[in-house]
């Protein structure tokens, strides 16, 4: 159903193969730096477009990792945050948007619910994709990742495929994405959403050692449900922002 969407956003706009490859090298150079990482081992682009055919135009390595796992969050008030041992990160602002269950009732192939949970947190936050340093994207599959960064404002539509190409997106690039790993090199078990929160946290607290962001402050997170379904995107903030 994901190589449905891919198939659909090439046909459309002309992304390439080798530009959705670029997504899941960016998130393999991420994992090197993590030593959490289930998948550290060098990975390159034509690696990536050799690998098995799972179903067209994705290749194994296009898609998520079947992995153990867990992580927890620790909702509180600002007020009573500020009292505990560790350093808190603000919630600045939340949406969700549901559009269909199934992909055949999806009313556009290339756009996803993302459009309008990232409009409604953008406002509530009060910033836009241009004030995000970091952004943790739930990367079921390479294509997930493009279509995200288009419908949350990273780019236009149609453009994800250049966006993510010449490295923008990994270690030392543009948009610190996915810095993980991501679900498609760091751990997937299965409601992966959580962990984006997770390491979106460890960023803004600047826990990351080797893959820390420098000056990350405002963090994108975005959880995906179903087949391009529901969408949530939330904006948190270190203290620096409210």
């Amino acid at each position: 159903m994901y190589a449905l969407a891919a198939s659909r956003h090439m046909h459309e706009y002309g992304t390439t193969r080798g530009q959705l490859a670029e997504v899941a090298v960016a998130a393999r150079g991420w994992a090197k730096l993590n030593p959490k990482a289930f998948m550290r081992e060098d990975l390159t682009v034509e690696e990536v477009l050799s690998s098995r055919m799972v179903s067209s135009p994705l290749g194994v390595r296009d898609c998520c990792l079947v992995t153990d796992g867990g992580g927890a969050v620790i909702v509180t008030s600002a007020e009573r945050a500020r009292d505990l041992d560790v350093t808190p990160v603000y919630l600045l602002g939340a949406g969700e948007a549901h559009w269909h269950r199934n992909i055949s009732q999806m009313p556009d192939l290339t756009v996803s619910a993302a459009a309008e949970s990232g409009s409604r947190a953008y406002a509530m936050a009060g910033v836009g994709p241009e004030n995000v340093d970091v952004a943790m994207l739930y990367d079921a599959f390479t294509i997930n990742t493009v279509l995200f960064l288009e419908d949350l404002g990273f780019c236009e539509k149609g453009d994800g495929g250049a966006f993510v190409s010449g490295s923008r997106i990994s270690p030392g690039g543009e948009l610190a994405v996915n810095t993980s790993g991501g679900g498609l090199s760091y751990n997937h078990p299965g409601m992966y959403g959580l962990l984006l929160i997770v390491e979106a946290v460890r960023q803004l607290r600047g826990e990351c050692g080797d893959r820390q962001v420098q000056n990350a402050n405002i963090a994108l997170v975005h959880g995906n449900g179903g087949v391009l379904s529901s969408q949530v995107t939330a904006l948190l903030g270190s203290e620096s922002t409210l």
